[in-house]
């Protein structure tokens, strides 16, 4: 079968998919109790909290240490519960943002993962959650994850959805209908993509035997 027929074929999909996602009043189709406020406990693999929260002081100065803490608890456990990897949270806030909480789009996006305020509130809403204020980067993390999510849901693929939380979904499913996205979308794929790549590289946990080592010279 010819590609784009695939790509076609990839668009009807995702429609159908993208409009069961809008129809049901709850994105993910679960309790909103599961993507409730982290829990006490420190949320995902062991000292990935302390790793956010670093990345956090380093890139958000104006965070005092409990609002950086709650934020990296926020991140992490936000997507565990959304089955997305955490770094990849920080690289779309990266590329989105450039970790600035107030940061402001021509558009009206706003925030850390650049969401209108209208979608952050029904992202929000959805699952039960009061929003208070729409420029706390810590409500905005949790409705740009759930968001994220959806389209991950809808478009079935990564880089797809991608393409439609920076360009919007229905832009995007209208180039799928019509047989092939434009090159120019895949740009942001690909910037996140990079970034992923850097902070996987720079986040990365100590190895065993290296942890090992300076344990063993802090006891001498």
């Amino acid at each position: 079968m010819p590609s784009s027929s695939l790509r076609t074929l990839g668009g009807a999909a995702a429609a159908v998919a993208f409009c069961a996602v809008m129809t049901f009043p709850r994105g993910l189709g679960e309790d909103p109790a599961t993507l409730g406020p982290p829990e006490a406990a420190e949320p995902g693999p062991v000292g990935l909290v302390d790793r956010v929260d670093q990345q956090l002081e380093e890139r958000i100065a104006a965070l005092e240490s409990l609002q950086r803490r709650v934020l990296a608890r926020t991140i992490v456990s936000e997507a565990e519960q959304a089955r997305i990897d955490p770094l990849l949270v920080l690289a779309l806030i990266e590329v989105e943002s450039a970790w600035d909480p107030t940061a402001l789009s021509g558009r009206g996006a706003r925030g850390l993962m650049q969401l209108r305020e209208t979608t952050m509130r029904r992202e929000l809403e959805r699952h039960g959650i009061p929003v208070l204020d729409p420029l706390d980067p810590v409500a905005n993390v949790r409705a740009g994850v759930r968001y994220f999510r959806r389209l991950l849901d809808a478009f079935g693929r990564e880089e797809v959805a991608l393409m439609a939380y920076n360009a919007g979904p229905n832009r995007i499913l209208g180039y799928l209908r019509e047989g092939e996205i434009p090159e120019r979308f895949h740009v942001y794929p690909r910037r996140v993509r990079t970034e992923l790549r850097r902070l996987r590289h720079s986040m990365a946990p100590p190895a065993p035997e290296l942890a090992a080592s300076h344990v063993s010279a802090g006891a001498q």
